[in-house]
């Protein structure tokens, strides 16, 4: 590395330190924290007379870092970054980027300019075609571009012959466009819910959902093709549609006639009822409707200069967008054990979601499950069948298990006037008087023989206005602390499920150990996980043949788990929370920005709301924000 001012020096220890594989927002949270100067650069600007210059300052593995020195009226050809993110900042002069759209013949289309000032950064995913050009006559352009992992193809493509790269943008099509962001439960009912309001006003809209997984409807939670995984939630109260309750139960029944509202009904199932909810519906709406699926995943939402959005995909095309719904919801579980886990890898399943990932386990194989909340037990049944000799370790930290649903449906208690109080206070909702005075009716209803259940259930049509009413002090305080306590009440197995795993643990060869890892040891045959245990602080020492990470899914408000997200946090059109839930968003469903304002075209449903309402993953409330976002894009697409 040739030498330079402390600040580039600064820049490569950061990003050093950013792993083997650095997110769009890492590297580019890196680049605006160095605060390069021309000064710091000045060894690496060389003009070149016959192009723009590239000039190395340093190159890892895992990223590569350049300055680029543009003459007057120099340009580079529309071109992708074939698989590395790209993080630019302009050190001087002004750079004029151009963006284009992939058409279907091969060429590229220019769509719009944006310029990028002196000081500014702009960053992308592995997808989207761009052009840099220097259209000052005197001035040098200088960039700094980060390239994680180095470059290691240059895609050119072919602008459309006898358009010049500046001309104005072709006129915007003449129907409007709304893009769906993932395909699970909530894009398509969202996808649903614009096709079936646009043929019933004779609106007429393009809907695009675009997933990347190879099916509609199931996502992460619906995507299981094992049947004893069921539904945790009676079938008479899953219909997709907030105005025709028994849709579900009656799309069942057509199925299997004997089915009850009562019964907890295949997951599977429940994941083909929204595919074919969908597909019905865009058929019914097909004269006024246009409806598309795209099996791929977005890597960037760039905002257009004139409104809207385009969204570029991972193979290379792009959609101009009046509207984007961000439907993403979990992701894999994240990794619970980091840098605690010393050896192979190759004994871990890091996703038992993932297609066939436990059928490599063997009968006689014993296995330790971390986590022991929903996933887990689905785990375990699906590795207890018949020929199971091995015994099955489930490590949490506090050891609690997913309740029962009850054997008979339970009424919900009233619980208005304690709400009603709870919110008057000055102060706002305390968490623990919020859990006393819950505790208190629990015991109060149990000596009139009703079940607990129905004071759980009497809470939830009042958990956003309590959550809202929460300081974050107040929020944090409950996330660690009451949270796991709340989620085992709230989400409950089917009895069904509840009693077979009640079997297995009877059994002795399914058993809990309340605990920490304090260290795993692997080879490429077998694991030792030493683990503390929560009450006393023993050590206890577990062998496995494999470990399965049950520790639930991750958000995905962050760019290393979607890069669609990434983009829009590094461009400032989304806000995280400052608790790590989700993102920042309306009573309505609109994203807000950085700057705190309402993005009217950018809409969120799903999991990634549960900042503004906490209780934002199950289907009475996803599909209610559906049918809003819905309403919400519809305005936007009729303006």
């Amino acid at each position: 590395m040739h030498p330079a001012a402390g600040r580039l020096h600064d820049l490569v220890a950061k990003l050093d330190l950013l792993g083997a594989s650095p997110s769009l927002v890492d590297l580019a949270d890196a680049m605006r924290s160095a605060q390069l100067t021309i000064e710091d650069v000045a060894p690496f600007v060389r003009a070149n007379p016959r192009h723009y210059n590239r000039a190395l300052v340093v190159v890892r593995d895992h990223y590569e870092l350049l300055v680029m020195t543009w003459r007057p009226g120099q340009i580079s050809a529309p071109h992708d970054h074939a698989g590395s993110v790209c993080v630019l900042q302009v050190l001087q002069g002004e750079a004029i980027e151009g963006s284009f759209r992939v058409a279907a013949d091969g060429y590229v289309d220019f769509d719009y300019e944006t310029v990028v000032r002196c000081g500014e950064i702009t960053a992308g995913q592995d997808a989207g075609v761009h052009t840099v050009r220097n259209d000052d006559a005197n001035e040098l352009l200088v960039t700094v571009h980060i390239y994680a992992p180095p470059l290691q193809d240059f895609r050119r493509f072919i602008h459309r012959p006898k358009r010049d790269v500046a001309a104005p943008t072709p006129p915007v099509e003449a129907t409007p466009t709304i893009v769906v962001v993932g395909g699970g439960f909530s894009g398509s009912m969202t996808a649903a819910q614009i096709l079936r309001k646009a043929n019933e006003t004779e609106q007429r809209v393009r809907v695009v959902v675009v997933e990347r997984r190879g099916a509609v409807g199931e996502g992460l939670a619906y995507g299981t093709r094992d049947l004893n995984h069921l539904l945790n939630v009676p079938a008479g109260r899953m219909s997709a549609w907030p105005d025709r309750p028994d849709d579900f139960l009656q799309w069942a029944q057509r199925r299997r006639p004997q089915a009850k509202p009562v019964d907890f009904l295949p997951r599977q199932w429940y994941g083909e009822y929204i595919r074919e909810t969908l597909l019905a519906t865009a058929e019914e709406a097909k004269f006024t409707a246009d409806f598309s699926v795209v099996f791929d995943e977005v890597r960037r939402v760039a905002r257009r200069p004139e409104g809207g959005w385009l969204v570029h995909l991972a193979h290379g095309s792009t959609i101009r967008a009046d509207a984007v719904v961000l439907a993403i919801g979990h992701r894999p579980p994240s990794d619970p054990i980091g840098a605690r886990w010393s050896g192979s890898r190759a004994r871990l399943i890091a996703d038992p979601w993932r297609p066939f990932a436990l059928n490599i386990v063997e009968p006689d194989e014993p296995v330790v499950v971390l986590g022991s909340g929903l996933t887990a037990v689905d785990a375990v049944l699906s590795l207890a069948h018949p020929d199971r000799r091995a015994p099955i370790t489930i490590v949490s930290r506090r050891g609690l298990l997913p309740q029962s649903h009850a054997a008979q449906p339970v009424k919900p208690v009233d619980l208005q006037p304690m709400v009603a109080e709870l919110l008057a206070a000055p102060d706002g909702v305390r968490v623990l008087e919020l859990c006393r005075r819950l505790r208190k009716i629990v015991a109060e209803s149990a000596s009139q023989g009703i079940d607990w259940r129905g004071v759980v259930d009497g809470i939830r049509p009042h958990t956003a206005a309590l959550w809202q009413a929460m300081s974050i002090e107040q929020r944090r305080r409950f996330l660690p602390r009451l949270r796991p306590f709340w989620e085992v009440h709230r989400h409950r197995m089917a009895l069904s499920i509840g009693e077979q795993f009640g079997e297995l643990r009877d059994c002795d060869w399914v058993r809990r150990v309340a605990g920490r890892i304090v260290s795993v040891q692997a080879d490429a045959d077998a694991v030792r996980l030493v683990v503390s245990e929560r009450a006393t602080e023993r050590l206890v020492e577990l062998n496995a043949a494999w470990v399965i990470n049950c520790t639930g899914p991750a958000p995905s408000n962050s760019a290393a788990s979607n890069p669609a997200i990434g983009s829009l946090l590094v461009d400032r059109w989304l806000c995280p929370d400052e608790l790590g839930l989700g993102l920042e968003t309306t009573a309505a469903g609109n994203a807000i920005d950085a700057e705190g304002r309402e993005v009217a075209d950018l809409l969120v449903v799903g999991t990634l709301r549960k900042p503004a309402v906490w209780e934002s993953t199950a289907v009475p409330e996803l599909r209610a924000q559906a049918a809003a976002a819905a309403d919400a894009a519809l305005q936007v697409a009729a303006r």
